[in-house]
């Protein structure tokens, strides 16, 4: 590595890092720390358990800041070397404005590499862990109904079944209390409760239950000690339901989508978090590009101009990325487009503004 790529890291290093800590203290305030206060009231967590869950709900707001925060860390650099005059002493050195662009795009593109990693590797497991606290508190406080909604199918855009149960334990195959809502045009026509369900041959066997009909035409309630209910979905895909898209990683998302596509059910807000689970983390190279010819100032000061500027780009940027994922939901525009149209205007703005500097 050159002395000039070195120094340019260096000068970035610090407002990347001072980036990084403000904008997670100002997400950690409006999001972490709130949430955490009104779980502490209502639930009664202790402060260990309330540490624990800040811990793992903040990966997922740390790489949000990665890319606002090579934002702010460039346009400060390059604001403070061109108010010195750094700029135009490279510049008379022989040091080309594109040159000096390089290295930056070069991190740019690791940072995106580390976020799209972190975003796929500790960020669904961090939150599904901490979910499972939250329920698991909520149960213990009898603040939360006996079973939870584990899967709604579909068909036809109507409702087939709907599936409850305390507990489902993926590896073994079991369900604990599983109760099913069987419905016929829309309507809920018969409930099922039993003990346990088990995994078996492709469906799932149920024993020491219930068959409630809730039509009057139908027979009367029987009971049984061991019924196949016609319930083909598996463990997994039970589980994946159960679970929020920002619980799941890339594979596991793109795997409930098909399966949510086989149920008729839309997919739109879906196919939004799988597109952005890497479009936000590659938005790290797009503020490379843009940042280094935004940076350029000929005067002094232009600390502060470079974070408002970079507040003004960030919000701007999230403006649209939020305007275009609701015109997505709606069926407007492909899912794939909203999440990475605002990354493709921006770096391409960014790579006419190189270009339109002089060398």
């Amino acid at each position: 590595m050159k002395t000039i790529d070195r120094y340019l890291l260096r000068e970035t290093a610090g407002p990347f890092a001072f980036g990084v800590l403000a904008f997670v203290l100002l997400f950690v305030s409006a999001n972490i720390l709130f949430r955490l206060t009104e779980l502490v009231g209502e639930l009664g967590l202790s402060l260990w358990t309330a540490a624990e869950l800040f811990l793992l709900w903040l990966p997922g707001f740390v790489v949000l800041t990665f890319p606002l925060a090579t934002l702010v860390a460039i346009l400060v650099a390059f604001g403070r070397m061109s108010g010195d005059s750094e700029l135009v002493a490279m510049h008379a050195g022989g040091i080309s404005f594109r040159r000096l662009v390089l290295p930056l795009v070069g991190a740019g593109l690791a940072l995106s590499i580390v976020t799209a990693a972190l975003n796929e590797l500790v960020v669904p497991s961090s939150n599904r862990r901490g979910e499972d606290i939250v329920r698991a508190a909520t149960e213990r406080v009898g603040k939360m109904g006996e079973q939870q909604v584990l899967l709604k199918e579909m068909s036809g855009g109507q409702v087939v079944r709907l599936v409850y149960a305390d507990r489902l334990d993926v590896r073994s195959g079991e369900m604990t209390r599983p109760t099913i809502v069987w419905f016929d045009d829309g309507r809920p026509v018969m409930v099922t409760k039993a003990d346990r369900g088990v995994w078996r041959q492709g469906n799932w066997q149920l024993f020491e239950g219930v068959n409630a009909p809730l039509e009057a035409e139908r027979p009367a309630t029987w009971s049984f000690e061991s019924w196949i209910a016609n319930l083909p979905t598996t463990p997994r895909e039970i589980a994946r339901g159960a679970r929020s898209p920002q619980e799941m990683t890339y594979r596991e998302l793109r795997e409930y989508i098909r399966y949510a596509l086989r149920q008729d059910r839309r997919t739109a807000e879906l196919e939004l978090t799988l597109h952005h689970k890497f479009s936000i983390p590659f938005a790290c190279l797009v503020f490379a590009l843009i940042a280094p010819p935004l940076g350029m100032r000929s005067h002094r000061g232009s600390s502060s101009i470079g974070m408002g500027l970079a507040v003004l780009i960030g919000f701007g940027y999230y403006v649209v990325w939020h305007y275009l994922s609701v015109v997505a939901q709606q069926g407007h525009l492909s899912p794939f487009w909203a999440a990475w149209l605002p990354n493709v205007g921006t770096g391409g703005a960014g790579l006419a503004l190189i270009f339109r500097v002089r060398k």
